[in-house]
């Protein structure tokens, strides 16, 4: 049932207050949905929309609203707090393999007028071919080597009614139907009446045609952050309802029916519950695996809307049915947790607690093969540090049971980690895009995760993918006298045609210029694609055999071990740094390939996969005669003589005639020719080289009297 509005709260241009006391979560299943359509408003060609503005680009100057409690920071968390150790590119198991600069405030104001804004809330989306960003209030698309194809108005792209605004952007690539889908709110004031907008593209590509619809037109209602996800057969929107921008009335769920979206079709059929006023801020899942029901969670613990009626519970809810067969069902499992609390304003140096962290509310939710993962902001005190900061929470749920399998913060001693995005790519790994900022350091945007199978409630090393420029101060550009909006989300999306593959994005402080009057209000986005590489213990090579060979090489030998790559030209064995050819290792302790040349005793190390092996073994070269020339000579000796091989050396190699020694040799930088002088001897002898110590085969030369 719903209950009665406790308390005015003040509306502001960019906060309005809200509470309500809210009942308890309604029991699994019993959630009523009632009948809806809804409507199409008209298509819109990306490639027609104009990427500049007829009106000056100031003639929008506000910040968007912050539906939500003020100036309550909750008692820190008692979840495990796991600290985002820095560590670089080359280090950690999470690699960034590319990145750009994606739109900033400065970028987007030659669209005119109402593109003077903040937040951001920037989106991103990854198609076969294309990246497509949205922020407040522009679209802009991409390929994936960060060029900008186009960038556009999302008031236009929506085609909002006249005298609103469009706010809270969202948008996917769904890889079952190889539809992109957008969503947003349409505001105006004074009332903040709103509608919900909509849009579907007609095909794979996003620079073409989308079709344009529009849900829940009210004069009296505001609809704060409407939140998208698509399943095989529905998609599924939730938003919060403000009664005009001050009391929460509660949240609002469409399903809608997704084969008659995708075909243009209009009306489409819908299923809608709510307002509920038992329940707040619920998150669609995108979901990467094809699944007919949908899922939704929710912080049953986010007390800025639900009043002193909020729960320690995470709410996980799998819709199922659809609206064309009229048996959409809300099956909810409230699974308790440790509770997070709203977190503290972020500092800037020289400005602390001067950055909006808003409050706990789950920012994003991804959903694979029986995993989900979400979260939001948080108040902890990590490790080293003696004050509560603002934290991200980091929630896993397993919903086969369901069940609660992680439930952690992560947070930076002495700063503050705030809006959280998740991904996933196709093994399950887990990606997070947050900002993060200090007394010493703008915000910035940085990335962690979780590598499928790592321990529980442990993250990648940290690493800043954008350092902010200078200080965030919305103040004096917008006429307001409060902490800097900032979010209020970032966004994550799994590359369809790498699966191996996440793209993020996410906002910074940047410098601004005088010409746009955004001096120390310019907020810039930033994008990256990240993956997780493989670590594997690096190999171990204990011994060789033979453990010599002629210096010539082309000695066959086996290599014994630990952790060689069976596949092609994975592992390689080096000589004194020269590689062996024709390795092939049937398992993954034995190798065979055959030595290289070489002089004396090396040392043979193993590399694998680019990674050094550990251990290493020695393996001798044998220095060896091929040929003398002249092969006979005076019994007085004083023949000069040619003599080839392999594995010579000057100041390295003797020449023993019988029992004498050469004198005079001298040899090329290759060891395979050598002069001497022979010395006194009688009949035929053996000629044999002497390297370090190691002789050779020997020649034979014939002592002739003359």
């Amino acid at each position: 049932m719903r209950r009665r509005p406790v308390g005015p709260v003040v509306a502001a241009i960019v906060l309005v207050l809200g509470l309500l006391a809210a009942a308890p979560a309604q029991a699994a299943g019993s959630a009523k949905f009632r009948p809806v359509m809804l409507a199409r408003h008209g298509t819109v060609a990306v490639a027609a929309l104009p990427a500049r503005g007829a009106f000056g680009a100031r003639a929008a100057h506000k910040p968007f609203l912050r539906l939500s409690q003020a100036g309550r920071t909750g008692k820190p968390a008692s979840v495990s707090v796991s600290l985002t150790s820095t560590s670089t590119a080359a280090s950690s198991t999470e690699q960034v393999l590319s990145s750009f600069g994606a739109v900033g405030l400065d970028r987007q104001l030659a669209l005119g007028s109402d593109q003077f804004v903040t937040p951001p809330d920037p989106q991103i989306a990854a198609g076969p071919d294309h990246l497509v960003e949205m922020v407040n209030s522009s679209g802009s698309i991409w390929d994936k080597q960060g060029n900008l194809l186009s960038i556009f108005d999302l008031n236009k792209f929506f085609a909002v009614p006249s005298g609103y605004s469009f706010s809270d952007p969202r948008v996917l690539f769904d890889q079952d139907s190889s539809r992109w889908f957008a969503s947003g709110v349409a505001f105006i004031p004074p009332s903040y009446g709103s509608v919900v907008v909509l849009a579907v593209s007609t095909s794979a590509d996003p620079t073409g045609t989308w079709v344009q619809y529009t849900a829940d037109n009210s004069s009296t209602l505001t609809h704060d952050q409407p939140k998208i996800g698509v399943s095989t057969d529905k998609v599924v929107i939730s938003w919060n309802d403000f009664y005009e921008a001050s009391f929460f009335l509660g949240q609002s769920t469409w399903v809608l029916q997704k084969s008659q979206m995708t075909a243009g079709s209009t009306p489409v059929n819908g299923a809608a519950l709510g307002p509920d006023s038992s329940r707040s801020s619920p998150v669609p899942a995108v979901q990467l695996t094809s699944n007919s029901d949908e899922y939704l969670v929710f912080n049953g613990t986010d007390c800025g809307t639900l009043g002193g009626n909020c729960i320690s519970a995470v709410g996980v809810v799998r819709i199922s049915g659809t609206p064309l067969q009229g048996n959409v069902t809300w099956n909810e499992s409230d699974l308790a947790i440790a509770g997070t609390s709203a977190p503290p304003a972020a500092d800037q140096p020289g400005m602390p607690g001067s950055i909006a962290t808003n409050d706990d509310r789950f920012l994003t939710a991804i959903w694979e093969n029986g995993a989900l993962w979400t979260g939001g902001n948080d108040a902890c005190i990590p490790g080293g540090d003696s004050l509560a900061r603002p934290c991200s929470r980091l929630i896993q749920v397993l919903t086969a049971g369901p069940s609660v399998n992680q439930n952690f913060d992560i947070a930076s001693t002495g700063g503050g980690l705030y809006y959280p995005a998740f991904g996933m790519d196709g093994a399950g790994d887990m990606y997070v895009v947050y900002n993060i900022s200090s007394t010493t350091q703008y915000v910035g945007v940085r990335i962690t995760g979780q590598a499928a199978g790592a321990g529980v409630q442990t993250v990648a090393g940290g690493q800043t993918v954008r350092a902010g420029d200078t200080t965030y101060d919305m103040n004096p550009c917008f006429g307001t006298n409060m902490t800097s909006r900032w979010g209020d989300y970032a966004g994550a999306a799994i590359d369809p045609q790498n699966t191996a593959n996440v793209w993020v994005v996410g906002e910074y402080a940047a410098v601004g210029s005088s010409s746009n009057g955004d001096v120390g209000c310019d907020w810039g986005t930033f994008a990256a694609q990240l993956t997780f590489v493989t670590t594997t213990a690096a190999a171990n090579l204990t011994s060789i055999s033979p453990m010599s060979g002629p210096a010539g090489g082309g000695t066959p030998a086996t290599f014994s071990g630990t952790g060689f790559d069976t596949a092609a030209g994975k592992t390689v064995f080096a000589f004194g740094g020269v590689a062996a050819t024709g390795v092939v290792c049937s398992t993954s302790t034995s190798c065979t390939g055959t030595t290289p040349a070489g002089q004396g005793a090396v040392s043979v190390t193993v590399t694998v996969n680019g990674v050094a092996g550990t251990g290493s073994v020695t393996f001798t070269y044998v220095p060896s005669l091929s040929s003398i020339s002249p092969s006979t000579g005076s019994t007085a000796g004083g023949t000069l003589v040619t003599i080839t091989g392999a594995g010579l050396a000057t100041g390295q190699t003797q020449f023993k005639f019988g029992r004498n020694f050469a004198t005079g040799v001298s040899c090329n930088s290759s060891g395979t020719s050598c002069t001497a002088v022979t010395p006194a001897g009688t009949g035929n002898v053996s000629v044999v080289a002497v390297v370090k110590g190691l002789t050779s085969n020997s020649l034979s030369f014939g002592y002739r009297h003359k």
